[in-house]
This record gives structure tokens, C-alpha cells and sequence, in this order.
């Protein structure tokens, strides 16, 4: 079985999306490992699914997949790239687009300056259960640990983010860690190690969750500049309300995969 797909990227964090409205592949998770593999495979962070929702409020629903092959409930990069995606193959006509996740509705739209932007909800602040870390819900678990300075090294707090990530006994179902130092109080450089697929080249959700809590924690003032290495995104948030996320997305090509060759090499 021949399945077309569509590369594509938001500040370096990559995808592939196959459009699932008219036909339904059945991809497993082994399937989704495979063409993760960047020697083997397609290579990507993230595969997105567009699919029919059955949410009056919804006009697509789309579930998001990590490399490992695992389901998860948010990406606030694949959901721009999924704007993009809709809005390229003409599949809405709306500027405005509701979607549903895993995570509940997200909302998507372009500004003036050809930035997509996602409501990414409200920030969701849990319990603290460390002082090493603000733990917040953006529609996905992230561990946001306090702010670097100049003297502490990334690799040390990535080592540390690891310990964190595996510690089941804080977090049963795994967490994005977020690794964070201030610049000044309009921007932050970030990196995330997000679960199922290692440090990456930009996190959506991980610049809402790390945005939020420095401004929760008056260390930055609204709208953030969250520089990651693949680029950077815009995070507004009135300290109340829904955060939102905006930045670019691209597509890098266009190709298919033969399903049954991918099944007899796993």
C-alpha cells in the first residue's frame, strides 16, 4: 500500500503529515518507528494524522506521534504546521480553524505578518513537587526547571532533565523537561528534552510552558522571545487567560512510502 505524506518543519522541529480524511492506514506504532529512523526511514520528531472529527465545534481532529511511536496529547509546532498544511491543500476556506486534539480544541489562524498562531489554552500550574522545578500542563506534561544562569552548563541540566524524565514515581506517564535562561526580560533561550524524542531543535508547548512560568514568576514581561536553536516563536500570555504561541512553518517536501516494505523491515 502506497501512502503519500508531506514534510515539513516549525523552527526545526520536524514532521511528517498524512492526511487520513478519505482513507484510514492503521499505522502501529512499530510502523511509525521505522519511518521515524533518520538512516532507515523518513526521519522526523513527530507524525501528525488529519482526520474527520466527529466535534461540532472541530473542523479537523489530528493526533500527534512521537518518534518512539507513542501517542501524545499536544505539539504547538505540528499544530502550525497543520494550519499551514490545511491552508496549502485548500481544505479550508476559513482563516480561522478549530481543531480537535487529543488534548481538547486548539485554535489556529495567521497574522498580518504571516505568522501562525495557536491558542494553546490555558496554562495549567500543578503542585509544586520540587524546588527544582515548575511543573505545568500546556495539554502535555512539562517539567520546567529553574532558570540557568551563566556559569551552569546545558549539558549538566540536560543530565539532570534525564534523571527527571525516567523518575516514575514524579511522573507515571513521562514529561518534557525544559531547560531555560533568561536573557533579558523580553527574551529566553530554551531547549527541551521532550519525551519520546530527545532534545530537539524547537518545542511549541515547552516555549508556553517555560514562557508562562518566567512570567509567572515576574522574570520576563509579555510577549516573550523563546530562542531555541532551530529558531525562535512569540509567546503572549496575560498571566490569566490562554497562552499563544506564534511562529512559522514550512514545508520541505512531498513523497509516499510503500506501507508493506516498511512492515517487512521492521
Amino acid at each position: 500500500m502506497k501512502i503519500k505524506f508531506t514534510k515539513m518543519h516549525g523552527i526545526g522541529n520536524d514532521f511528517i503529515i498524512i492526511n487520513q480524511l478519505k482513507n484510514q492506514y492503521n499505522l502501529n506504532s512499530a510502523n511509525i518507528k521505522s519511518l521515524s529512523h533518520r538512516q532507515f526511514g523518513i526521519g522526523f520528531d513527530q507524525l501528525l494524522i488529519i482526520e474527520a472529527s466527529s466535534n461540532p465545534k472541530a473542523e479537523f481532529k489530528y493526533k500527534i506521534f512521537n518518534s518512539d511511536g507513542n501517542e501524545v496529547e499536544q505539539c504547538g509546532n505540528g499544530a502550525r504546521c497543520f494550519y499551514h498544511y490545511i491552508k496549502n491543500k485548500n481544505l479550508s476556506k476559513n482563516s480561522v480553524i478549530n481543531v480537535e486534539t487529543k488534548s481538547g480544541l486548539i485554535v489556529l489562524s495567521e497574522n498580518s505578518e504571516n505568522l501562525i498562531s495557536v491558542d494553546m489554552g490555558k496554562p495549567i500550574f500543578k503542585d509544586k513537587i520540587s524546588e527544582l522545578f515548575t511543573f505545568v500542563s500546556i495539554g502535555n506534561p512539562h517539567a520546567v526547571l529553574e532558570p540557568l544562569d551563566k556559569k551552569q552548563k546545558w549539558e549538566d541540566a540536560i543530565n539532570l532533565g534525564k534523571k527527571l524524565q525516567t523518575n516514575k514515581t514524579y511522573f507515571p506517564d513521562g514529561v518534557n523537561v525544559s531547560f531555560m535562561r533568561i536573557i533579558d526580560e523580553k527574551n529566553i533561550k530554551l531547549k527541551v528534552l521532550e519525551r519520546g524524542s530527545g532534545i530537539t531543535l524547537a518545542c511549541g508547548s515547552g516555549a508556553c510552558a517555560a514562557s508562562a512560568t518566567a512570567i509567572l514568576k515576574g522574570l520576563v514581561k509579555t510577549p516573550v522571545t523563546v530562542h531555541m536553536d532551530g529558531g525562535s516563536l512569540i509567546i503572549d500570555w496575560d498571566g490569566l487567560n490562554s497562552i499563544i504561541m506564534s511562529g512559522t512553518a514550512e514545508i520541505v517536501f512531498e513523497g509516499e512510502f510503500d506501507l508493506n516494505s516498511i512492515k517487512k523491515n521492521e
